[in-house]
């Protein structure tokens, strides 16, 4: 698999890290996982286009993590001379069901070119190479996180997470963990994990590999937050940064 880090950021604006998103690459597959705001521009900065995407895996409904929805939705209907010639699915927690019909299909229409799948906090699915486990998260009342396996290898993401032993339990010996690292220690704040609480996920789980990601402005520098997870984890933490490339 090859995880590539479109998004690094948060709701802030910034002109080093993006929004929330992923893209999660295997065989002839490739899925975004989140798709804040400017995640449609850093795929064509990466070589990739919002046309091969198969599909989208929502954590939450907050708009740091979904903004760039429906301007991908927008592009697939009418951009010219482009007929999109495979399925499209999104994938999302049953909360985001009221926020789609809303705000999205009340302005784009619906659509037989794509799937909505609602997705329970527990529930299991296979999806194209992948098998792929949820579990809520303690963040808001509609948040997951996602546990993708492949041909033995797996890939956690925690989106918005606070600390709990279900996320614990969903990342048991991951190769690799990307967590919610909003804030250094001392920032703590109550729905998002510190830089102490990841390196201890990571060390709970067990886990191979562990990247800090979801990163929040904060007065220390971000590379404070590697020492700080350190404490608590001995494998191997990395700072995420925007397009960034990872193989799993």
């Amino acid at each position: 698999m090859k995880l590539t880090i479109l998004g690094s950021g948060t709701c802030v604006p910034s002109l080093k890290r993006n929004a929330s998103g992923y893209l999660l690459e295997a065989g002839d597959k490739e899925v975004l996982i989140d798709c804040g705001s400017g995640i449609l521009l850093q795929l064509e900065r990466v070589g990739r286009s919002y046309k091969d995407v198969d599909a989208l895996f929502l954590t939450h409904g907050h708009p740091d993590h979904f903004a760039d929805l429906m301007p991908m939705i927008h592009a697939l209907f009418y951009t010219p001379n482009f007929t999109r010639d495979k399925d499209f699915s999104i994938i999302a927690p049953p909360g985001f069901r009221q926020y789609y019909d809303k705000a999205i299909g009340s302005i784009l229409g619906k659509s037989s070119d794509f799937q909505i799948i609602f997705i329970e906090a527990t529930d299991q699915m296979e999806f194209g190479p992948w098998s792929i486990s949820s579990s809520s998260t303690v963040h808001s009342n509609d948040s997951i996180a996602y546990r993708f396996e492949h041909q033995g290898r797996s890939v956690i993401f925690s989106g918005d997470a606070d600390y709990d032993q279900g996320i614990i339990d969903l990342s048991e010996k991951a190769d690799l963990l990307v967590a919610d690292c909003s804030f250094p220690d001392a920032m703590k704040v109550k729905g998002h994990l510190s830089a102490r609480e990841c390196g201890l996920l990571a060390h709970k789980a067990e886990v191979k590999k562990l990247v800090l990601s979801h990163i929040y402005p904060a007065d220390s520098p971000d590379e404070d937050r590697v020492t700080e997870a350190k404490e608590q984890f001995k494998g191997n933490v990395i700072l995420a940064e925007d397009l960034m490339e990872i193989i799993i």
